[in-house]
C-alpha cells in the first residue's frame, strides 16, 4: 500500500466524494488517516461527519476516532496552501518571524506569478515531509490528498520536473528532485484518477493518465468510476417489453438506456486503462451526506475485497 494517495480527475466527477469515501473505508479498517485538502476546499468536512469549519486550517481537526475492529482508526482533516508550506519550512529553519511577515505581505503570490510552479512545489514539498512521517511508527498510516481538478493536477504534478530543469542548484533544485523521487516511488505515492461513466470524462481520464505517465512518471492506483447506475430489474423489464407506454414506462426506458451507457463506459475504462477499476454506485440525492459516504465506503471496501 502506498503511504499517500492523490485523488485527481476532471472537475465535477466527484473527487471530494471519493476522497471522503476512501478516508472512511480506510479508517474503518483501523488505519490512522490524514486527509489533506488544498486551498481549504469546502464540503469535505461535512461528508466526513464534521462541522463546516473543521479542518479548514493548517493544524487540522480530528473528525473521527475509535474506528475499525480494534478502534485504532481515525480521520484527521487539515488544509494546506503554499503560504502554509512556506511558513512551516522557514519556521523549521529558525525564521518563524520572517515567515509570518512574508506570508502577511502576500509574497508567495508575487513569487508564484514570477516563477510559475513554485507554489505547487512548496505544497508538494510539505506533502513529501508528511509522507516521511507516515507509517506504523509515524503520525499516520495513510495520507489521502483531495487533489486539484485535471487541468491543475497536470501542472501541480509536473512542477517538480519543471523546477528541477529550470533551477540549476540550491534548495529549490534539491527540493524538486526529492519530490520527483517521491512521485516515482509507488510505495510512497500513487495517483487515484476519478471519472464518471460518461464519454467526455472517460476521454479526459485517458488523456490525463497518458500525459502524467509520460511527463511525470507517476504510478496509478485503481481508477474510481463514480456514480455508476445499475438497475437490473428495470433493465430486464424494458428488455422484455413489459412496460406501458406512459410516463412511468418512459422513465424506466430512460433509466435502462442510462444504465446501458454506464456499463459501456465502465467496459471501455477496463479495456483502455492499465490499472483495474472500482465502480461506486449512483446515489440519487440532491446533496450527499456523511451517511451516504459510509454507504460508498462499504461499496469501495467490497470492491477491493473482491479483487484482492
Amino acid at each position: 500500500m502506498s503511504r499517500m494517495l492523490v485523488v485527481a480527475g476532471k472537475g465535477g466527477v466527484g473527487k471530494t466524494t471519493v476522497t471522503a469515501a476512501m478516508a472512511r473505508a480506510s479508517a474503518d479498517l483501523g488505519l490512522r488517516v490524514l486527509v489533506v485538502t488544498l486551498n481549504s476546499r469546502q464540503g469535505l468536512s461535512e461528508l466526513l461527519g464534521g462541522a463546516p469549519t473543521d479542518g479548514a486550517d493548517y493544524d487540522g481537526t480530528t473528525i473521527s476516532s475509535g474506528l475499525g475492529p480494534k478502534k485504532t482508526g481515525s480521520i484527521l482533516l487539515r488544509s494546506l496552501t503554499a503560504s502554509d508550506a512556506l511558513q512551516d519550512y522557514l519556521a523549521t529553519q529558525g525564521l518563524a518571524l520572517l515567515a509570518k511577515r512574508l506570508v502577511s505581505t502576500g509574497v508567495v503570490g508575487v513569487v508564484a506569478s514570477a516563477a510559475p510552479g513554485i507554489d505547487d512545489l512548496l505544497v508538494l514539498g510539505k506533502l513529501k515531509h508528511l509522507v516521511g512521517l507516515t507509517g506504523p511508527e509515524g503520525d499516520h498510516d495513510l495520507i489521502i490528498v483531495d487533489g486539484p481538478a485535471a487541468g491543475h493536477a497536470m501542472s501541480f504534478l509536473q512542477s517538480p520536473a519543471a523546477m528541477a530543469k529550470t533551477i540549476s542548484g540550491g534548495p529549490l533544485h534539491s527540493q524538486a528532485n526529492e519530490v520527483l523521487a517521491m512521485l516515482h516511488d509507488p510505495e510512497k505515492c500513487r495517483v487515484i484518477m476519478v471519472t464518471l461513466p460518461e464519454t467526455t470524462p472517460v476521454n479526459e481520464l485517458l488523456e490525463t493518465t497518458a500525459l502524467l505517465t509520460e511527463t511525470v512518471g507517476v504510478h496509478f492506483g485503481p481508477v474510481v468510476i463514480n456514480g455508476v447506475d445499475q438497475a437490473p430489474e428495470i433493465t430486464a423489464l424494458v428488455a422484455a417489453g413489459r412496460l406501458p407506454d406512459d410516463e412511468l414506462g418512459d422513465a424506466a426506458r430512460y433509466r435502462a438506456s442510462r444504465c446501458a451507457m454506464h456499463a459501456h463506459e465502465v467496459k471501455r475504462v477496463n479495456q483502455l486503462v492499465a490499472t483495474r477499476s472500482i465502480s461506486l454506485p449512483h446515489i440519487a440525492s440532491a446533496g450527499l451526506s456523511a451517511g451516504d459516504i459510509k454507504t460508498l465506503a462499504q461499496a469501495l471496501s467490497a470492491e477491493l475485497s473482491a479483487h484482492s
